[in-house]
């Protein structure tokens, strides 16, 4: 019996199996393949083939950041030891507020109202972005603040940058330009207000307040190591010196005191330490032997083998009312070395009470030459009306010509050092070799005397 075959015609032919059809195509393949004529075809096929799937992978790659964008960061708290200068705190009409760097998207300023703090947005370091908590305190103090206020802010290095009121506004809470970094400034805004505004105040950089200033920012503090090569250099302490002995009349000792470690592979040389001090108007000052040697520690000097410490006291004299209110201390290991450490030290110190020196009461009675007209002769009294002992040595005691010639002090009468007590009167003498002009300036301590007809 014969089986007839179903409604529309013919039995449909049996798909081959994958593996058969796998056979084939390799069988194929390997067919073309062993055809010397037909292979450059197939390498630009098997070519086309990787570019397409290179293509595919930069495609799905540029796809991801657009898809976490639409995810908006919430503000996380970063802790201002992260970076390496950050604003600390804000102050305004005798109020301060404590910062907290925060990281935000451009327009949602989500702020953390159980603060209590401003937030700063990290990163913006031209034009300070700081948020204020919406209290009706701060309302109020934002809506009166007016061109005579001046804003402050401190910074993580201990350097303070000044502000003017420059306007106010409201702005939507999505608004990005306030996040503006194209001007110096500080911008201000009103954080957890109900309302769809938010209230923005502006202020600019006062640029006078640096005028004669160094650049603390660039500056190191004291107690924080600074590698220079193969030294590592330490400002330990800073402070003044007044009324000791050596001071000249108007003028203080600046005392640093510092450690250096030779950190390399060769002994190094104190006695090449480049060392100056530099205050606020820029003036620089050398380091005084004489004020060096009343330091606590050596004088620079002698070798630092290494992987030594050694401690010394650099002493500058400067004058009594010297500006600040820092200082900069500049030290370098070598003559012609192209690094320096700058260290900020303060301003400070006791204060400094009257010198004693400057309420002695002088009096010159004669001046005269000698017989054979070689020697000036000036004869004068002194008074102490000070509650302390005077000491007067050699370098308070001077005679100079308008030309500037110096005369040679020969001799006094009583010899030096004069040491006189709280309410001691004392007579003197003076021999000054014979100067080169008509007229000559004496001085001793605070006191002047026009000396004119000198024949």
């Amino acid at each position: 019996m014969s089986t007839s075959p179903g409604a529309g015609g013919s039995i449909p032919p049996v798909p081959p199996s994958p593996d058969s059809a796998r056979s084939a195509s390799r069988n194929r393949l390997a067919q073309t393949w062993s055809d010397p004529s037909r292979r450059p075809i197939l390498v630009i096929g098997f070519a086309a083939v990787i570019i397409a799937i290179i293509l595919l992978m930069v495609a799905i790659t540029q796809l991801s950041p657009s898809e976490s964008a639409a995810v908006t960061p919430t503000p996380t708290v970063t802790s201002p030891q992260s970076v390496t200068l950050v604003p600390t705190v804000l102050h305004l009409r005798s109020r301060s507020f404590f910062i907290n760097p925060v990281n935000v998207s451009k327009g949602r300023w989500n702020y953390n109202t159980d603060s209590g703090k401003a937030e700063w947005v990290f990163g913006t370091l031209i034009n300070y972005l700081v948020g204020l908590p919406a209290s009706q305190e701060n309302t109020d103090m934002l809506q009166a603040l007016s061109d005579a206020d001046e804003i402050t802010l401190d910074l993580s290095n201990g350097q303070t940058l000044h502000f003017k009121y420059s306007g106010r506004q409201f702005v939507s809470p999505g608004s990005v330009d306030i996040f503006s970094q194209s001007r110096p400034g500080l911008t201000l805004v009103l954080l957890g207000a109900t309302s769809e505004q938010r209230l923005v105040v502006t202020a600019n950089y006062a640029v006078e307040s640096e005028v004669g200033k160094p650049g603390p920012g660039t500056l190191g503090q004291i107690n924080t190591p600074i590698e220079l090569g193969g030294v590592k250099v330490t400002v330990l302490s800073a402070r003044f010196l007044y009324n000791a002995p050596g001071i000249p009349v108007g003028s203080a000792f600046y005392m640093v005191d510092y450690t250096v470690e030779n950190t390399g592979a060769d002994p190094i040389d104190a006695g090449k330490f480049q060392i100056e001090l530099q205050d606020y108007s820029t003036q620089k000052y050398k380091v005084s032997l004489t004020a060096s040697q009343l330091g606590p520690n050596a004088v620079a000097k002698g070798q630092i083998l290494p992987g030594i410490a050694a401690t010394f006291t650099s002493g500058f004299e400067v004058p009594s009312n010297v500006t600040g209110p820092v200082l900069t201390w500049i030290f370098s290991p070598q003559p012609g070395f192209k690094a320096q450490a700058s260290v900020a030290v303060p301003l400070v110190g006791p204060t400094p009470t009257p010198d004693p020196r400057s309420r002695v009461a002088i009096q010159i009675t004669q001046a005269y030459f000698n017989a054979d007209q070689s020697e000036m002769i000036i004869v004068g009294g002194i008074g102490n009306p000070a509650n302390a002992t005077i000491v007067m040595d050699t370098p308070d005691i001077s005679l100079k010509t308008p030309e500037g010639a110096l005369g040679t002090l020969r001799d006094t009468e009583p010899p030096l050092p004069w040491n006189l007590g709280p309410g001691q009167n004392q007579s003197f003498t003076l021999h000054f070799d014979r100067l080169p002009s008509t007229s000559a300036t004496l001085k001793i301590l605070f006191a002047s005397f026009e000396l004119s007809g000198l024949r």
